[in-house]
């Protein structure tokens, strides 16, 4: 059976693709004795874990988006910010799954190293409506940049397979593959199991994804022995590499993987396919790999953290990206026997530095890279974490998030935290700083500060007056049910928050990692003025193992709220008692907690 990923807190190592995915670690390339260059197995676990963001189409960050890893669950921060620690996840293909009412179902998958925190930054797609047909009739639907669906008349029928002859609507999206987005957009990473069961890198040339739906909402399919038809616009840049025909390959969900299933036709400027189902399409040229590893330091012999990395495949200019982790490292698959071109980017995809590489007959580890920053694109954020007792920080990190939907967990060394961020040059890049003792879980005021270019220096920083420890503890009939983060998720979203999606309402809930897979979770609602005060109690409930909770007998239930803390460093605190319906049962819960708002 195939798992995925992790469970909380701090530090960086980020991911590389290179074409393919590239990681933090190197394996090697062999046969299983079939002549199957890469068998793939994805049910080696490892431990360790990931950072990540999720941001809008417009660089935003999304605040309340679900976060899966297998059977764990968190929910992003008001900076779109995601931690998992010290969980199994698939050594070849952990995984990250991302919902967002509105946006399509976002996937991440990398090769996972024992130990290792891998770093994610993925851009939700906005579900948007491309129009509507008859399924009796059939319909096209086309989409901005060249995308379109035809389907025939009466090949559409409901998830149970019963016919419909009803409206269907359509989301569809492209995915440029030109685009210096892609490394964010891809569903999970570039590459692809062979219907010989051979892992293989992908070099794509555009993918489409389709949902459609009836005219009451419900999920809609393609009839069993029918087929629609897509077309994929081929950028101009790559019109003259695409092949006559090309492989297709579409995302299953259920594995996180592209599988082949295939072949699209290039006809005009454009790809074109029969598919029997729907999900993401891709119309990719597969190659064999091999794994490359690197370490990138500034001219001081400072590891560059987070640095976006790309390589390009000259035989025919496509693309693969990733960053760099906490130590400056990067390892992973790149294309096997052919000349590539390494390039380091700066926050505007602008490239800084380039150099010819390869061609790489096997594995192999090029020397340490120094890399000289121009001045206007170096700024350094450093300063110094200091605990209550104005000593040092020595288990802590600085949480710096940038303008621009961009997040980074820089850990301390007695104290100072240094970061070297290569940004675009010109323009002022505004940042906040929040330190944090993960000793004593105690946190700092966020701290602002903005800078063009060079050292900026923040100071100390005091992990202190505020502690990180969330709670919310359920007392049922006497028994204690407790739920704490670190290690367990909690998220808040109200009105008055940076990003309140809620009109004059706060919402929390949290999620606590049970044995044999379950996840424990609460979640509480009420009207809120910003005060302490006693607030009708919208929505509540409880699961736990033994029992569910989901309404109260009083048809008036009540919480007491004594404090409700600024937005992003403040806390909600409260409780209350009242009977609620616990599996069908009357009983008095007593509930205490406090929550970070959002």
């Amino acid at each position: 059976m195939k798992k995925y990923c992790l469970s909380l807190t701090g530090i960086t190592t980020l991911l590389l693709f290179f074409s393919i995915l590239l990681t933090s670690g190197c394996q090697k390339t062999e046969t299983n004795g079939s002549g199957i260059l890469n068998p793939v197995n994805d049910n080696e676990m490892v431990t360790g874990g990931v950072n990540g963001i999720v941001i809008d189409e417009n660089n935003q960050p999304v605040a309340g988006a679900t976060v899966t890893c297998g059977a764990n669950t968190a929910t992003t921060d008001i900076y779109g910010s995601f931690r998992f620690r010290n969980i199994s996840l698939s050594k070849a293909n952990g995984t990250v799954k991302v919902t967002r009412n509105g946006y399509f179902t976002a996937y991440r998958s990398f090769i996972s190293i024992a130990g290792r925190i891998n770093n994610v930054r993925i851009k939700l797609l906005p579900k948007t409506n491309a129009g509507n047909f008859s399924a009796a009739t059939g319909g096209s639907i086309s989409i901005a940049g060249g995308g379109k669906l035809v389907m025939p008349a009466t090949t559409v029928t409901d998830a149970g397979g019963a016919v419909y002859l009803g409206q269907v609507n359509v989301t569809m999206t492209w995915i440029d593959p030109s685009s210096p987005d892609l490394p964010n957009i891809v569903m999970g990473d570039l590459r692809g199991i062979t219907t010989a069961g051979d892992e293989r890198g992908l070099s794509t040339f555009g993918m489409l994804g389709v949902e459609l739906t009836g005219s009451g909402g419900q999920s809609l399919k393609i009839a069993s022995g029918k087929t629609a038809e897509l077309t994929f616009p081929i950028p101009a840049s790559l019109q003259g590499n695409a092949p006559a025909t090309i492989d297709l390959w579409y995302f299953d969900e259920a594995t996180a993987r592209w599988k082949q299933d295939g072949t699209a036709t290039k006809t005009g400027s454009n790809y074109v396919a029969n598919v029997s189902h729907f999900s993401f399409w891709n119309c990719d040229a597969s190659f064999p790999v091999i794994d490359l590893c690197m370490s990138v330091v500034n001219s001081n012999n400072v590891p560059l953290i987070n640095l976006q990395v790309r390589i390009k495949r000259v035989v025919n200019n496509t693309y693969g990206y990733g960053r760099t982790d906490s130590l400056g490292n990067v390892c992973g698959k790149v294309p096997k026997d052919e000349a590539l071109v390494l390039e380091f980017l700066d926050q505007c995809n602008a490239v800084i530095y380039s150099q010819n590489i390869g061609p790489f007959s096997g594995n192999a580890t090029l020397p340490p890279i120094t890399l000289n920053i121009p001045a206007a694109n170096s700024l350094v954020i450093t300063g110094i974490i200091t605990n209550c007792s104005n000593t040092n920080v020595t288990n802590g990190a600085a949480v710096i998030y940038v303008a621009g939907g961009n997040n980074y967990v820089v850990p301390v060394t007695n104290g100072t935290f240094t970061l070297n961020i290569i940004r675009c040059s010109g323009g002022t890049l505004n940042f906040t700083v929040l330190g944090i003792d993960y000793s004593t879980v105690q946190q700092s005021v966020p701290v602002s500060a903005s800078g063009t270019n060079g050292i900026i220096n923040v100071g100390t920083i005091q992990a202190c007056g505020t502690s990180s420890l969330q709670f919310a503890q359920y007392i049922v009939d006497g028994i204690p049910f407790n739920f704490a983060s670190p290690p367990d998720q909690f998220v808040c979203n109200d009105s008055t928050g940076l990003w309140g999606i809620y009109t004059k309402k706060t919402s929390f809930s949290g999620y606590h990692q049970g044995c044999c897979g379950f996840i424990y979770l609460f979640s509480l609602s009420f009207p809120n003025n910003q005060l302490p005060g006693t607030f009708p109690i919208l929505q509540g409930q409880m699961i736990y193992a033994t029992f569910v909770a989901t309404s109260f007998v009083n048809p008036n239930p009540v919480v007491n709220i004594t404090a409700f803390g600024p937005p992003g460093v403040g806390f909600i605190e409260g409780n209350f008692s009242e009977m609620m319906n616990v599996s069908g049962t009357p009983k008095m819960v007593n509930c205490n907690f406090r929550i970070l708002r959002n």
